[in-house]
């Protein structure tokens, strides 16, 4: 990253804590709903023993249902916090509805291919970060539609049955259609998060950041050039 002498490096609170429990406890959902979601549908063993002595794929599919209430109350936070959250967590901020932020977005994508190129260091997340977040959170969404309508038919209760047949309707009443939908939202979330991992690896080396720090502490060091640059968006 090419050095500016004349420009301030100041160290700053970007990302608040409901932001940052949200990121962590959507990661931790995520990784352990694909482990056990894998080992629910592809099981590597048979019960050595008489199947009832044993409980070792209910506990399996317990923690994939704990998991799957975390990452439903990690995402009601995410959403929540983006209404009411600083300038760096607002939906508004994230939504690409303005010419500034696709030519930033290009920018970036410029810089990715071609690393001669300078990669601008942002403030928050980028434009292009904050596009693949919001496919994120609606695949996150996703996941969470068609993982309470299969959840909900094995329960008997008048909530969980009106719950169940009305997330059935959104997909024809078709329920293997909705596990084979809920079972791709598994190789989505294994693709994002190679990708993701990579960026932030990339990120930290090019600009000499350090992002992972930065979801933990909540601080990042930034140009007072770039920040005010950014202020003055609208």
């Amino acid at each position: 990253m090419a050095e500016r002498p004349e420009s301030r490096i100041i160290y700053m609170k970007v990302w608040q804590a409901p932001v940052r429990i949200a990121h962590w406890l959507m990661f931790a959902s995520v990784v352990t709903l694909g482990i056990t979601g894998y080992l629910i549908g592809n099981p590597p063993f048979s019960a050595p023993v008489e199947a009832s002595r044993i409980y070792t794929f209910g506990t399996i599919r317990f923690l994939h249902f704990l998991a799957g209430y975390a990452l439903l109350a990690s995402f009601l936070l995410r959403l929540y916090w983006g209404f009411v959250g600083n300038r760096f967590s607002r939906w508004v901020t994230m939504l690409p509805v303005r010419k500034w932020q696709w030519r930033w977005m290009g920018g970036e994508i410029s810089s990715l291919l071609w690393p001669r190129i300078r990669y601008r260091v942002y403030t928050g997340h980028s434009p292009l970060g904050n596009v693949s977040y919001l496919l994120v959170y609606l695949g996150v969404l996703f996941s969470i539609v068609t993982g309470f309508t299969l959840y909900a038919h094995q329960k008997y209760t008048p909530f969980w049955r009106t719950l169940g047949a009305w997330g059935l309707t959104l997909f024809g009443h078709n329920l293997n259609f909705v596990h084979l939908l809920h079972h791709l939202m598994l190789w989505f979330f294994a693709i994002f998060l190679v990708v993701h991992l990579y960026l932030v690896v990339y990120t930290m080396v090019v600009t000499r950041t350090t992002e992972i720090d930065t979801m933990i502490s909540g601080k990042k060091f930034v140009f007072e050039e770039e920040l005010a640059s950014e202020a003055e968006k609208p």
